[in-house]
């Protein structure tokens, strides 16, 4: 059987990876198999959604997006066995993740090659978080394993020269695809490469970041959230989930990262929020008050 490739997707919270795959869902050339954490991390879009069968969404271009429980290998297993098959495999690493322990897997699951690990980068924030004390290790570490970088957000650079030279340090043999929204061709983050070591020691140590979760008891209140948000300290990382907001009828999508964020109409979904941030975030009881705040009030 002819492996197939896989791609590994890193990358810091918020730099574009879920904007990349779904990118690459839709413009679709041929059947991919998507891993992810959970639905909630990608919002696909519901257009291209053709049956949703537990922790399978299968898409109307063929191609599939599958949860893996937290379980990498047994996911992996699942997509080599789809019927039909699939041509193209892509894992999205976590947020805070390196995306060499994906490949690693790759090298020895059997049924796939490893195709480039792509690493996206932001570069509005990249030199920021290189010199930040808790998220330098690990945004440098998953740099250090990227065979091609992405370079997202270009638009929103006033001056891309800081994050082009610090790409050009920590990875200079990687090719650089400077995009917009993550629009990239699959064709241009697949080629050969040199053979790798089928282990790697991480050269950079990584600080663990924690993880809060919140669900909203009431929808928000549109205003106050906007202020929340706003009033956030640079400790919160990430920000992601899905909400109701006063007098829509749909859930919204939620995504904050970096100072900056966005609501987007999404459809039916769970409420809930994913806090990501460093060890300095403030405490739960705190942000518990903090988004308390922006409910509507009873």
């Amino acid at each position: 059987m002819t492996p197939i490739p896989l791609t590994p997707v890193g990358g810091f919270l918020g730099a574009g990876k879920t904007t990349l795959v779904n990118h690459l869902l839709a413009t679709a050339d041929r059947r991919f198999g998507v891993l992810v954490n959970d639905f909630g991390a990608i919002a696909i879009d519901a257009a291209l959604i053709a049956a949703h069968d537990g922790g399978v969404v299968s898409l109307t271009n063929g191609c599939v997006c599958c949860e893996t429980g937290g379980d990498l290998g047994a996911g992996l297993a699942q997509l080599a066995t789809r019927d039909p098959p699939i041509d193209h495999a892509i894992v999205e690493a976590s947020g805070v993740g390196d995306p060499w322990r994906i490949a690693q897997l790759a090298l020895v699951e059997p049924g796939f090659s490893l195709d480039p690990i792509v690493v996206v980068a932001d570069a509005l924030n990249l030199e920021r978080q290189l010199a930040g004390r808790w998220v330098a290790d690990t945004v440098r570490g998953q740099l250090l394993a990227a065979e091609i970088v992405v370079l997202n957000k270009i638009d929103l650079a006033p001056d891309p020269a800081g994050a082009r030279a610090a790409l050009a340090s920590l990875c200079p043999m990687a090719p650089v695809v400077e995009t917009r929204n993550a629009a990239v061709a699959i064709g241009r983050l697949s080629f050969p490469v040199s053979p790798r070591p089928r282990f790697r020691a991480n050269p950079a140590s990584a600080h663990a970041f924690p993880v809060w979760h919140y669900l909203p008891a009431r929808p928000f209140d549109r205003a106050r959230l906007r202020a929340v948000l706003a009033a956030l300290p640079r400790s919160i990382l990430r920000v992601k989930g899905f909400c109701r907001l006063d007098g829509d009828p749909a859930a919204s999508l939620l995504q904050f990262a970096a100072g900056q964020w966005a609501l987007s109409p999404y459809g039916e979904a769970p409420p809930g929020l994913v806090v990501i941030g460093t060890p300095e975030m403030p405490a739960p009881p705190d942000l518990v008050a903090r988004f308390d705040f922006a409910l509507l009030e009873q």
